[in-house]
């Protein structure tokens, strides 16, 4: 087998010892991307929602996606500069989470989690 240079230097799980088993692949912390878009009640499938209707959330916001994630501890990272692709003009922001099971059961928490914080602090003001 040959094996396959990149950027000049021998890529490592390409080599010999990688495919007998003598060298592993870093392990990383495995984290996914939450937009702002994929809980949306506003959007379409088609412009990011990626949840039912009736689990989205009108106009989420980042702190309100951070706040939520913390309290399932899925150790949320904010990076608020981030833009999403389909509407790159928009600095939505975004927010990392460790990935804890399928993507969509994590937003669909987050929604619902989102929907529980509203309701709190609309009774609160009353």
């Amino acid at each position: 087998m040959i094996e396959i240079k990149r950027y000049g230097m021998l890529n490592p799980f390409f080599s010999k010892q990688y495919r007998e088993g003598k060298v592993k692949k870093p392990k990383m912390a495995e984290k996914i991307v939450i937009w702002p878009a994929y809980l949306a009640a506003g959007k379409t499938r088609n412009e990011g929602r990626i949840i039912s209707r009736k689990d989205a959330v009108k106009s989420p916001k980042v702190e309100e996606i951070e706040k939520v994630a913390r309290a399932l501890n899925l150790e949320p990272e904010i990076e608020r500069e981030k833009a999403y692709p389909k509407t790159h003009w928009e600095k939505s922001g975004r927010v990392l989470v460790t990935k804890s099971g399928r993507k969509a059961e994590i937003v669909t928490g987050i929604a619902k989690g989102i929907k529980e914080l509203r309701e709190r602090s609309m009774s609160m003001r009353r």
